[in-house]
């Protein structure tokens, strides 16, 4: 036996549930399936109620792997209702169904209930009863992912899926929720349905090569317009490629039971923090304006002269962010050269002297044939643009407006020695200043 099999053999033993485990939770399912079948028997438009997601398809894993069963229970609705009216009814069914239990609404493409039933976590979807490729909700396609994984996944092949997903899990590339931008639990069904079972996987993503500008491409086998890689972003389709090439190399238990990554933490002093607390908002929300506010960020400051060499988000998932940027630079000379367009370009170099003459030092004709102009920055420093932005700048930044509205009230910038004592009072902040200072996997 080699060791990539001994590794592999040993790592079954963490992702196949105990039968104790696998008959409280059927006792759970069945306990909800009836409570969603008789809140549903109020609504004519619904035509029937189905088990979903890893504990239908027998692919999730068990308590302590931090990717617990999730119980989805599909609520099907004829596919003449309009939106707004099922909506409501899938929110009215999952109100009552989760009665006496704590539940909320969750977004995905249309809002969903939450709800916590004997310890387990339990999703009520609303999804149209429709036939393949005539979709109406995102939802639609679960009970036929369903189908798939039965008909083609045998049991060891499912066995095949719970380590991939604990590998996906240890090297932090796993979940397709927006923060994330990972692998979702259906892709990694697809990936082992592929390539025959998760060290097949591994090979698969170790020699991956681009096909143009497409690192990854992963059709949905229930419908071929749909891209799964879609949702994965870059940067975790190359950590997963990196992390699989290093557990080939030299397989580990570790890269099932938590492998830790080189944190250079020399570096927190060079970080600047954009700390904010804001409206209470789901973690999907939450993470797109985050994410989308990041970008915004670093593409003012950059426009300004600094250099960022990397850039990131951190949050509680519900009331407290940061943003964490890496400079390459972070002072500046006073003096910029401006280069303005073609002398022959009449029109324009009118305008360009017009909006820059004011604070110009010099101005004057270069041997390229374009106006040049020599000017004074607003900032030198990247701390103090970073506090302009957070006094009265935020706006012409172009972050969201539901941060912009908590960084002009409570935004401040952290930096140098500060941002470790600002970590070390919140766990979420030091975690995501731990990870935008780590190594990725693999590159050791």
């Amino acid at each position: 036996m080699t060791k990539l099999q001994s590794v592999i053999l040993k790592a079954r033993k963490l992702v196949v549930p105990s039968p104790e485990e696998e008959a409280r939770l059927d006792q759970v399912a069945e306990k909800v399936i009836r409570k969603v079948e008789a809140a549903a028997s109020l609504f004519r438009e619904v035509t029937g109620v189905i088990l979903g997601g890893s504990f239908a398809k027998g692919t999730w894993l068990p308590a302590g792997t931090d990717t617990n069963a999730d119980i989805d229970v599909f609520v099907k609705i004829a596919r003449e209702v309009d939106g707004a009216t099922f909506e409501s009814i899938g929110l009215k069914i999952g109100r009552e169904a989760s009665r006496g239990y704590r539940h909320g609404k969750k977004y995905a493409q249309h809002p969903y209930t939450e709800a916590t039933v004997d310890g387990v976590k339990v999703n009520i979807v609303p999804c149209y009863d429709v036939g393949p490729g005539e979709w109406k909700s995102a939802a639609d396609r679960s009970p036929y992912h369903v189908e798939f994984v039965k008909r083609n996944l045998d049991e060891e092949k499912r066995v095949q899926v719970r380590l991939l997903k604990r590998f996906m899990k240890t090297v932090g590339v796993y979940g397709a929720e927006i923060e994330n931008e990972g692998f979702s639990g259906y892709a990694a069904e697809v990936l082992v349905h592929n390539n025959g079972g998760m060290e097949g996987v591994l090979r698969f993503f170790a020699d991956l090569k681009p096909v143009g500008e497409t690192l990854l491409s992963l059709r949905d086998p229930i419908d071929d317009d749909r891209e799964l890689a879609r949702a994965i972003s870059k940067e975790t389709i190359a950590r997963m490629m990196l992390a699989s090439r290093s557990f080939l190399d030299g397989p580990e238990l570790t890269y099932f039971t938590g492998i830790k990554r080189r944190a250079r933490r020399a570096l927190a002093e060079r970080i600047y923090v954009l700390r904010f607390d804001h409206r209470r908002l789901s973690e999907d929300t939450l993470w797109g304006e985050l994410k989308k506010s990041t970008k915004q960020l670093v593409r003012y400051v950059e426009e300004r002269g600094f250099e960022i060499i990397r850039a990131s988000a951190a949050s509680n998932d519900s009331d407290r962010s940061a943003i964490m940027l890496l400079p390459g630079t972070e002072h500046l000379p006073v003096l910029e050269e401006r280069v303005g367009p073609g002398i022959e370009m009449r029109a324009e170099v009118k305008k360009f002297l017009s909006k820059n003459r004011g604070r110009s030092e010099l101005v004057w004709a270069g041997d390229d044939g374009r106006v040049h102009i020599l000017q004074r920055r607003e900032h030198t420093e990247l701390g103090e643009l970073l506090a302009e932005v957070c006094r009265s700048e935020i706006e012409g930044v172009g972050a969201s407006r539901e941060l912009a509205i908590a960084i002009r009230r409570n935004g401040r910038i952290v930096s140098g020695r500060g941002v470790r004592e600002e970590a070390s009072k919140e766990r979420w902040l030091d975690q995501g200043v731990e990870a935008f200072i780590s190594d990725t996997i693999g590159t050791d």
